[in-house]
């Protein structure tokens, strides 16, 4: 048997935080395949963990996790890192991965099994199994705290920045004695735990000029991590706010719905791309739509992804496009982001492996103002806990 958070039905919505348990269930099986068994040391607690507990997770109406029952607890979280305690005999030590005993991982595991391989294991334990190429090495001298808080981030952003490439890249001018064109990028939710991230990489790229949208007290984190300039929401309209500057080559949003399009839009020049990493609809999760309203949202994301696509005779005057790497993670964006990029998640809660710590966590992230990751430390003690 082993810890774990975990829940034996469905959570009415808003209520994880009071219904979770943290007790004890049986330890995943030694390891098949070319499963491997890790002893997590540090996970995550992201809003999409605590939407797949009460069957929210988009909508409620296409993600799911495993149906918890007493006789199959449903272990909480996704995103871990730990070591490697035992590896199924189809591990293939030769491959680039290489996976061995003792070695220092993370990953984001595919909770709802939308990659087709079946549901994976929970991370709020003291151990998970994951298969091989789920996985990406820890690069010397990174914390499995500091692991545990980016693999999301490098998995969403690797892929945000993929697809925003060709904006990226120095724009040359057409008269050689100019220097080149800025690129200017908008980030709007950027102090959060992927917007963080975003913000150490686009720092990286040359003449990329970024400006932040987040809240006035959180102006100082996001300009250290790389923004040239602050919008604080709380003032007022961002369309207004920055109805003066010029105009932005690429938006990216981590908040989502209409009304941030429509005003991120507005400050796009045409041709210019709208990327989100949220969707239509803000807060999708919180709770179960009803059939009709999943279709309309649905319905919404398709047409603004056909109509965004530059091939489109009936077009939008701006690229619309939805990150949507699958997981688990994608160690090649991990690599790009953590290893050789050097960004690191903000973590703004870090707390123990104890039951009341846990409840507090799970609330702060369910508000969706959790200013950073929150972090369960598993080797933290319970008295040092922040």
């Amino acid at each position: 048997m082993m810890k774990a958070a975990h829940i034996t039905s469905w959570c009415d919505a808003g209520t994880v935080a009071d219904t979770i348990v943290l007790g004890d269930v049986p330890t995943p099986p030694a390891s098949r395949g070319r499963q491997v068994l890790i002893r997590v040391h540090a996970a995550a607690i992201n809003v999409d963990d605590v939407a797949l507990l009460q069957d929210t997770a988009g909508g409620g109406r296409f993600f799911h996790a495993a149906k918890p029952s007493p006789s199959r607890p449903l272990v909480g979280g996704c995103e871990f890192a730990g070591e490697v305690v035992a590896v199924g005999p189809g591990v293939d030590n030769a491959s680039a991965i290489s996976i061995r005993v003792g070695d220092r991982v993370c990953g984001v595991q595919d909770v709802a099994g939308l990659s087709g391989g079946g549901k994976m294991a929970g991370t709020w334990a003291e151990f998970t199994v994951s298969p091989e190429g789920a996985l990406a090495k820890l690069p010397d001298g990174l914390s499995f705290r500091e692991a545990a808080a980016v693999g999301m981030a490098a998995h969403v952003v690797g892929d945000m920045l993929k697809r925003a490439d060709s904006y990226l890249r120095v724009a040359k001018s057409d008269d050689e004695s100019l220097p080149p064109r800025s690129c200017r990028c908008l980030v709007i939710g950027a102090s959060g735990g992927l917007g963080t991230v975003l913000l150490q990489m686009l720092r990286r790229r040359e003449n990329v000029h970024t400006v932040a949208v987040c809240s006035g007290s959180n102006a100082a984190t996001v300009r250290r991590l790389g923004a040239d300039e602050v919008v604080d929401y709380k003032a007022g309209a961002i369309s207004d706010q920055l109805a003066d500057a010029p105009q932005f080559d690429v938006v990216f949003d981590f908040v989502g719905g209409a009304e941030t399009e429509q005003s991120a839009v507005a400050l796009l020049r045409r041709g210019g791309m709208f990327l989100t990493a949220v969707g239509p609809w803000q807060n999708l999760g919180d709770r179960k739509l009803s059939w009709s309203e999943w279709v309309g949202w649905a319905c919404g994301l398709s047409g603004r992804l056909i109509r965004g696509n530059r091939h489109c005779a009936c077009r939008m005057p701006y690229r619309y496009s939805m990150s949507m790497e699958p997981l688990p993670l994608n160690a090649e964006n991990f690599h790009a982001v953590v290893a050789e990029g050097g960004a690191r998640g903000e973590i703004a809660m870090e707390v123990s492996f104890t039951e009341t710590a846990l409840r507090d966590a799970i609330r702060r992230v369910a508000s969706r103002h959790s200013g950073g990751k929150v972090i369960i430390n598993m080797d933290l003690s319970a008295s040092s806990a922040s």
